[in-house]
């Protein structure tokens, strides 16, 4: 650990020598205290300039860092390398009917019920169901992402007011059926959500789709909010079927020591028997001949984000573009300044005056291109193909935004015409019939062949420890995983893990609004 530490130290140093080369003179803009040591540290950033030149003085502290980095590699290569505690856990608050409530902090007063005897119920496996043609899957008892049927119930909301994503709901009479050790009622269904974390029970029944509640809005009309996902993007619906996963005997109970690491790996080989394993995210091979309209219009939606995200990175270039002309300015006025400092004061405003020019340039080659791609999606059938004339336009527009403006489209666009396909194709496949009816029997087949688990970590219920993730986490040991969502690119879910948890007294007393979410990022 202390080697890793160590290299740590020295990356993070190498790295801000260098980016105080790149942005020094520091010292007209610190504090009158601290002033003499930033002219100190500015005058060895202007020296290592005029010796090494702009590249050399830049490259000169990352090189040494990843020499000094190696040889601390090559001394302690003998030594054994320590197994990793797991990844890092951010408990959130949950709420209660008395107010918010740290996960497994009981309330003032009120005793602790016994821990429950026995272990807790085997994994279940949540696996999304194929997509057939022939069948309306949007009456399936169970699902992931899309509306819940909430049967009249509120739906939850966070401690603003905005309403909370709503990611799955699980029948509860498929989970007797697959699992009838469950500790779960046998009727009704479980509704989760994300964001603050809800689980509203559903009584039994056809129940309708609850459409969203309108977000609370600020005096301007605007979302009061931005926690909860936005109505109009819904996860993608799913169907799925619980299947009880076989463990074997030893790791039934899953109350030892690297229990959780096992389970998983038991869990992984059993359903690779059964359902093929993922081995990377939905793609379209190469050279693609065929995109839909909502892939167009999808970038035509993403395109708007790039542009105000521009306007913004312009902002904050012209402040640091002032900046730097504002240290020009307080040295040349400052006798004790030398030839050196000005000159490194000079480059730095010259780099900031050609990085905004160059922002400026791709912002208004992204505004020309704005306009032109809402008037060619305009009223289009978000479902149809497009023809060979107009699949060679948005050719076109890809190759015109790589080129003229790459620095402000490249975190906010699909950046070639085989993720414009994948991405239409997941939206198709779990959507309505017209959507479904478009995607060609070659695809639906690969689809449902090889695409039903997860990436990674599996969606499950129950099961000792959750898995790989409760790895060296003790804050939910002896507690039972009520629901995990893992990351799943069909799903649109680009986390690592959300994880509901209960203590066994709160799930014998229903006591739902006692259920903690834990979420892990990418």
């Amino acid at each position: 650990m202390k080697r890793w530490i160590a290299m740590v130290v020295i990356i993070a140093l190498a790295g801000a020598t260098a980016g105080y080369v790149v942005d020094a003179p520091f010292a007209p803009h610190a504090a009158p205290p601290s002033r003499p040591t930033f002219a100190m540290f500015d005058q060895a950033a202007a020296a290592m300039l005029a010796l090494l030149g702009p590249i050399g003085a830049i490259a000169a502290p990352l090189v040494t860092g990843a020499v000094l980095c190696g040889l601390l590699l090559l001394l302690n290569s003998a030594r054994p390398v320590p197994v990793a505690s797991g990844p890092v856990w951010r408990p959130e608050f949950r709420a209660t009917d008395q107010g918010l409530l740290r996960p497994n902090e009981a309330r003032a007063g009120e005793s602790e019920a016994p821990d429950a005897e026995g272990p807790p119920p085997g994994p279940l496996a949540l696996i999304r169901k194929a997509r057939s043609r022939s069948r309306d899957w949007f009456d399936d008892p169970s699902w992931l992402g899309g509306l819940p049927k909430l049967a009249g119930i509120p739906w939850p909301r966070d401690e603003n007011g905005a309403p909370l994503p709503f990611a799955a709901q699980i029948d509860l009479a498929d989970i007797a059926a697959a699992c009838p050790e469950a500790p779960l009622p046998a009727a009704g269904s479980l509704a989760f959500f994300l964001g603050d974390g809800a689980v509203v029970p559903v009584p039994p029944g056809a129940h309708e789709f609850t459409a969203p509640p309108a977000a609370p809005r600020d005096g301007n009309g605007l979302p009061a909010s931005n926690t909860a996902r936005p109505f109009q993007d819904f996860f993608p619906f799913w169907p799925v079927e619980p299947v009880a996963v076989a463990l074997p005997e030893d790791l039934r109970d899953g109350d030892e020591p690297g229990d959780e690491e096992a389970v998983e790996r038991a869990m992984t080989k059993w359903l690779a028997r059964r359902y093929p394993l993922r081995d990377g995210a939905l793609t379209v091979p190469e050279p693609v001949t065929r995109i839909w309209w909502h892939g167009a219009c999808h970038l035509a939606e993403r395109l708007h984000v790039a542009l105000a995200e521009a306007s913004r990175l312009i902002d904050k270039r012209m402040i640091r573009t002032s900046d730097a002309r504002a240290d020009i300015e307080m040295l040349q006025s400052d006798p004790a300044t030398t030839p050196l400092r000005l000159e490194a004061a000079e480059r730095a405003f010259e780099r900031e005056e050609a990085k905004l020019a160059n922002i400026r340039a791709q912002h208004a080659a992204l505004s020309q291109v704005v306009p032109a791609m809402d008037g060619f999606v305009d009223d289009r059938d978000l479902w149809s193909p497009l023809s060979q004339d107009e699949f060679a336009v948005i050719e076109d527009v890809l190759t015109h935004l790589g080129r003229d403006c790459p620095d402000l489209v490249r975190r906010h666009l699909p950046q070639s015409m085989a993720e414009i396909a994948a991405l239409s194709l997941r939206a198709m496949v779990s959507g309505p019939p017209e959507a479904l009816a478009q995607v060609p029997d070659s695809e639906l087949a690969r689809i449902n062949a090889a695409f039903r688990l997860a990436n990674l970590h599996q969606h499950q219920m129950f099961g000792p420890s959750g898995g790989l993730a409760r790895a060296g986490h003790d804050d939910h040991r002896g507690e039972i995983l009520l629901l995990q969502l893992a990351r799943d690119d069909m799903m649109d879910w680009d986390w690592a893990l959300y994880q509901f948890w209960i203590r066994p007294e709160d799930l014998a007393r229903r006591r739902w609004d006692r259920v903690a979410l834990t979420f892990q990022s990418g």
